[in-house]
């Protein structure tokens, strides 16, 4: 299933606009790097409110760039807003080398200098401005209008100002940067210019205001995503206490929302939700391995509106009600914004006088304490956090994460050996035990309750438990989630080789065949198909049942997860694969040196390893003592 995209209806023809100036080198660029420009970035113009505007020429259109430790961002006087933003190489605190651009494609002119970085921004870039008609959203009348602006480069500050649509209010807008940091802070004032208390809406009693759009990088054609390209990118809020999120150009509404026509009539196009007990907390948007979020620090809004429209890279907007301002007052309005990738370590601050948990007289005072929730990566994610730790000190050793993850594993094998210990021996007893099974099987198979009740007298009687074999896995399974997103979601793995693997974060393609019919054009991937082959040994090694639909499984299986783990990363499968080789590996030593437990002593002598051989063979003892 791939997104939909929203087409607007055709507009008349027109000149260009400065905006689309300002936008040409972006389009170029994606050209360059052999991605189809964004049709979703030619929005629709609110005719209404640019009929009231005039032209803008682009030699008035200023632009400015700067640039910290880790980004560098393009600023543009129309619309005020942020038009392209760049994370790119940098080093740590801790001194280590943080590698983005590794493939030569991202590889950019930067204010005359050449840059290693990846685009995050999409489309009309950040506009960071206020939407008074919930019709026009996307597009915000204010990403037409030229702001007067000024650029302190010593404290990394841009101001925008300019006055509203209908002139009764004054408007403006100051970026603030840090130089270490990756946050930045984003301040907004409204003031009354008139001699009269007015709306800032006024014609709706709410107002909308947009940061943060749908976030990049998008590395391929639209119609070639699948359904894991679609689930990578995403948006969310944290309102009334709870953590919502949504994936990117889907409708907010589920099943029970339409049900029995509860939405019928109404206008399903936007969505409002609105707090009861907490307003909002934070919302954003997120792509794969970065996410972007902005925090009220002050005045928190009431609540935020969704774009249900198929194909939405709206974003969420903070919705702000019953804006009043008497004559010469002003409101004030503080956010922290965050651009970077979904980590932990990102989110930290480097310079501890910034940081609010240490400094309360900090610039980012109220922070929110829940960001980390809006990494979006499960419930699993402090575990998921520590694998990732691991991996990052195995690399600092062997700088290779192919490397790295084949030692893991190991790693991670040695950790559990006591319970894959017993696992194996537990499968060694059950193979021991399958003759006498197979003889259950064959004497009561008429009566399957007794053969039930001697099956189990059977497995008593030698010590044996069939679920002590699977009792481990249980118990790794939240192990194997945290890893899954680890190898999945870690940006440290995006474009990394690994011998005939060129991207460890996808699969390992080595051929991919011309359009075939109904199934188009297909990949083929050799780690899987290894990783069907030891999971196939694996399944001979272990399974001991004479049942014929469980061994009809056991051939089932491989292929179901030849299906699952075809598109999956390639670390991903790695590991998998990794852990099948292991585990034979164990089988083999514990089935030619472990030690029997079902082997009895009595009176006559040590009891025959197979009962089932001396039942079906009557006199074998006597036999034994002629031949001596």
């Amino acid at each position: 299933m791939g997104i939909n995209y929203f087409f607007f209806p055709p507009q008349p023809p027109k000149p260009k606009t400065a905006d689309e100036v300002s936008n040409k080198e972006v389009s170029e660029k994606e050209k360059t790097n052999g991605n189809t420009p964004d049709t979703k970035a030619e929005l629709k113009k609110p005719t209404t409110e640019t009929t009231k505007l005039n032209p803008v020429k682009p030699e008035d259109v200023k632009t400015f760039s700067l640039k910290t430790d880790s980004f560098l961002v393009h600023f543009s006087s129309l619309g005020g807003r942020i038009t392209e933003y760049y994370i790119k190489d940098h080093k740590e605190p801790d001194g280590s080398e943080f590698v983005i651009a590794k493939d030569p494609k991202f590889q950019i002119e930067f204010d005359g200098q050449t840059e290693k970085a990846v685009e995050l921004t999409r489309g009309q870039g950040f506009d960071f401005n206020i939407i008074e008609d919930k019709d026009t959203i996307p597009f915000s009348a204010y990403n037409l209008v030229n702001f007067s602006s000024s650029y302190d480069a010593v404290t990394k500050t841009v101001i925008f100002e300019a006055p509203s649509l209908d002139g009764k209010f004054l408007i403006q807008k100051k970026f603030q940067f840090f130089p270490s940091e990756n946050y930045f802070k984003f301040h907004l004032t409204l003031k009354n210019r008139s001699n009269e208390t007015i709306n800032i809406s006024p014609s709706k009693s709410d107002v909308y205001f947009r940061s943060f759009s749908s976030l990049g990088p998008v590395l391929k054609k639209k119609e070639d995503f699948n359904d894991r390209d679609n689930a990578h990118y995403f948006r969310y809020y944290y309102l009334d206490g709870s953590f919502k999120d949504h994936v990117d150009g889907t409708s907010t509404q589920g099943f029970f929302d339409n049900l029995l026509g509860s939405n019928e009539g109404k206008d399903t196009r936007y969505e409002i939700k609105k707090g009861s007990n907490d307003k909002v907390d934070f919302v954003g948007t997120g792509s794969r391995y970065f996410i972007g979020v902005i925090d009220p620090l002050n005045e928190n809004p009431s609540g935020v509106l969704l774009d249900n429209r198929k194909g939405n890279e709206t974003g969420v907007l903070l919705v702000y009600d019953n804006w009043k301002l008497g004559p010469g007052e002003e409101v004030n309005l503080d956010y922290a914004a965050y651009v970077g990738v979904r980590e932990l370590d990102g989110t930290a601050f480097r310079d501890s006088k910034l940081d609010p948990k240490i400094n309360k007289e900090s610039v980012f005072a109220g922070l929110s304490d829940s960001l980390d929730k809006s990494f979006n990566q499960g419930i699993t994610t402090p575990l998921r956090n520590g694998i990732v730790w691991i991996l990052k000190k195995i690399y600092l050793v062997i700088p290779n994460y192919g490397w790295a993850i084949v030692i893991f594993a190991i790693l991670f094998k040695l950790a559990f050996y006591p319970l894959n210990k017993k696992q194996a021996e537990s499968m060694k007893k059950m193979q021991e035990l399958s003759p006498q099974i197979k003889l259950i099987n064959e004497k009561y198979a008429d009566d399957p309750k007794l053969k039930q009740e001697k099956t189990v007298e059977l497995y008593k009687k030698n010590g044996t438990n069939p679920m002590a074999g699977c009792l481990p896995m249980l118990i790794q399974i939240p192990i194997f989630i945290a890893l899954y997103t680890a190898f999945s979601d870690t940006v440290d793995l995006w474009n990394s080789p690994f011998l005939w693997i060129k991207d460890l974060s996808e699969p390992d393609t080595v051929y991919t065949t011309p359009k075939l019919a109904f199934i188009g054009a297909l990949g083929i991937n050799i780690l899987p198909l290894i990783m069907v082959a030891t999971q196939v040994v694996q399944s001979r090694m272990t399974t001991v049942s004479t049942d014929p639909n469980q061994k009809m499984m056991m051939y089932m299986m491989p292929v179901i997860m030849l299906y699952f783990f075809w598109s999956m990363p390639a670390g991903v499968t790695m590991y998998w694969t990794m852990q099948n080789i292991l585990s034979i590996a164990q089988q083999v030593y514990t089935n030619k040196f472990g030690k029997s437990e079902d082997k009895k002593t009595t009176n006559n002598g040590p009891e025959p390893a197979n009962k089932a051989t001396a039942i079906a063979r009557p006199g074998f003892r006597n036999q034994n003592k002629k031949k001596k």
